[in-house]
């Protein structure tokens, strides 16, 4: 083979391997990009501490939950703040909504520097608390920085601020709450506003609004996330809603104020209500996989069960069943005054971050 011959060759292979290289690195930029969604989400390209999923828990990724990465610890104390702690890089604006004579005060939370949002994430807190202490004790100052989020946290209007018409909390009508957080949500578009989903999440009597919330809204409400929240029966027989949204559950297999467990008559147990809703979603009990999260730091918590039901459902929405074995009626993974292994509430929990690893997994079950 002559000179111009092997020179020829030796372009005709460089241009070759030039154009498989090519080809694999924007297949791999493709891939990333289907499956890194904005938000955190179910993407496979970050590990499972920083996007998590069940699955990734299930074939043995460590998802341990990393806490303070966004914002500092916050030193909460013992009563409710007066105001929400600031964090570097998220912007905090107040405003006010009113119903029939009540009026609700309330938080937005936004990432600085952009005013395009992955969503809007409403956070309900429990009786007698207020939004700042919400924002404080849940961290949602880091879901708004980590997942580029507009986050609205109201406080309930008195003379009890609870969300939730529980069996022992008795308050005004459940239209009247959900006429509340309409207007809450319409005078925060005021302030700033945000396209994409529309997710509520709240704890205890929260959480009680959360799922009546997600019941009457669907499908503009996409994803709920409810946390030790004493379902009442008639509640759970009343949910009809217009379309489907993905759901969480976070309940402490210990909680005395919101029993895991049925209790005849007054509240539906918690994996009736898993039931309930992924039927709802068009799944099945064939549908429902189950995995571990990793042993939590209290000794008093045996272990962290994950239910959940994704794939096969008709809907393309999911639901899933977070059990704190042991544990008490607390929001996993908050931030504590005290930060002790057992509250007024019972046994705390956080080998499952609610607030971070609570959206990523809701938006995995399509919220």
């Amino acid at each position: 083979m002559d000179q111009k011959s092997r020179t020829n060759v030796w372009r005709s292979s460089w241009i070759t391997v030039l154009s498989i290289s090519l080809l694999a690195l924007v297949s791999g930029c493709s891939n990333d990009s289907n499956n890194d969604s904005a938000g955190g989400g179910s993407g496979t390209a970050k590990s499972c501490q920083q996007s998590y999923s069940p699955e990734l828990a299930q074939a043995g990724d460590d998802c341990t939950p990393q806490y303070g990465v966004y914002c500092p610890d916050i030193s909460s104390s013992v009563l409710n703040s007066t105001e929400a702690t600031p964090c570097d890089g998220v912007n905090i604006s107040e405003g006010s909504a009113e119903v029939d004579g009540l009026t609700s005060d309330f938080l937005v939370l936004t990432p600085a520097g952009t005013n395009t949002y992955a969503g809007t994430y409403l956070a309900l807190h429990w009786a007698e608390a207020n939004a700042p202490t919400m924002v404080d004790r849940m961290r949602l100052g880091e879901l708004a920085k980590a997942r580029n989020l507009r986050v609205v946290v109201p406080t309930a209007p008195g003379p009890v601020r609870s969300w939730g018409n529980s069996v022992v909390i008795p308050l005004n009508s459940v239209d009247q709450r959900i006429a509340m957080v309409d207007a809450v949500l319409a005078a925060a578009d005021g302030i700033s506003k945000a396209n994409g989903p529309l997710i509520v999440g709240g704890v205890s009597g929260g959480g009680i609004l959360a799922f009546q919330y997600a019941c009457a809204r669907a499908p503009a409400v996409t994803g709920a996330i409810i946390v030790a929240a004493e379902i009442r029966a008639g509640d759970l027989d009343t949910c009809q809603p217009a379309g489907p949204f993905a759901s969480i559950q976070v309940h402490g297999t210990a909680d005395l104020v919101a029993p895991y467990m049925a209790v005849p008559v007054l509240s539906a147990g918690a994996e009736e209500i898993f039931q309930r809703l992924y039927e709802n979603n068009g799944c099945t009990a064939d549908n429902v996989q189950t995995t571990q999260m990793a042993t939590d730091s209290n000794p008093l918590i045996s272990e962290i069960d994950v239910a959940w039901a994704k794939d096969g459902c008709t809907t393309g929405k999911g639901s899933s069943l977070i059990s704190v074995q042991n544990g008490g009626h607390n929001w996993p993974g908050y931030s504590g005054p005290l930060d002790l292994p057992v509250n007024l509430y019972g046994p705390t929990a956080d080998g499952f971050d609610t607030t971070l690893q609570g959206y990523d997994l809701i938006k995995y079950l399509g919220g």
